[in-house]
């Protein structure tokens, strides 16, 4: 038997400036994103579906998961949506009386933009945090610059992913069957990802994009598959 991972970015949001839910045509992505995966998936296959903690996230998850129940694939054991925190986004430092704790970024946007919160955060926090949010490309913007501590930086999160990569995929499997761990994420953490195994930033994903890695058959290493481009993956 073998592995393979999907890193799959959430659906369509009208805003990343709270905790919301996709649009409807974010809905249509994440079931034709299933449809997808559902092609890769042969009778007698396991898969399950995991999660990032934010409703976004959680939302698409739950598409993916029911589209692939209905597509009764023979067999198949289809385990329920999970939450799975190493698939978090990057996280930023909120700062208050108890002390120093990491959120996602879509619920601090209004605390980070209140001018007395930002009177009590170092300057490094809030000339990144303005950047960020000011940015046509957030996540490009959290990619190439630092934060000064004011967030996770993208070395941290790729060790994260990677950590998580390596609890999936066997790259020595062998066998007819798979299991298939699909895992939805946010578009930094994948951008992170693809930075480190093709060498430059491709960019935002699509909404519902997905990232194959899987074994290579020919080295230790996984394949990561994107947009048509595939490349070893280091995972150490």
């Amino acid at each position: 038997m073998s592995a393979v991972a999907y890193l799959v970015r959430h659906g369509e949001v009208e805003h990343h400036r709270s905790d919301i839910a996709i649009t409807a045509r974010g809905r249509e992505q994440a079931a034709s994103a299933a449809d997808a995966l559902a092609d890769r998936i042969a009778e007698g296959d396991t898969v399950s579906v995991c999660h990032a903690p934010v409703n976004r996230v959680r939302e698409t998850a739950e598409i993916v998961y029911a589209r692939l129940l209905a597509r009764r694939i023979p067999r198949v054991n289809l385990r329920p949506p999970q939450i799975d925190l190493a698939l978090s986004n990057v996280r930023f430092t909120f700062r208050s009386d108890d002390g120093d704790r990491l959120e996602e970024p879509s619920q601090l946007y209004e605390e980070i933009n209140d001018p007395a919160y930002l009177k009590n955060i170092p300057q490094a926090w809030v000339d990144f945090y303005g950047g960020f949010w000011k940015s046509a490309d957030p996540m490009g913007y959290w990619l190439t610059h630092d934060s000064g501590g004011g967030a996770e930086t993208p070395a941290s999160v790729l060790c994260r992913f990677q950590e998580r990569l390596k609890t999936i995929v066997d790259a020595d499997g062998v066998g007819q069957t798979r299991t298939h761990s699909i895992l939805v994420t946010h578009s930094g953490a994948m951008r992170a990802v693809l930075r480190h195994a093709f060498g430059s930033d491709p960019g935002e994903p699509e909404f519902c994009e997905i990232i194959v890695v899987e074994p290579s058959g020919q080295s230790l290493r996984p394949t990561l598959a994107y947009r048509g481009r595939s490349t070893l993956l280091k995972l150490d």
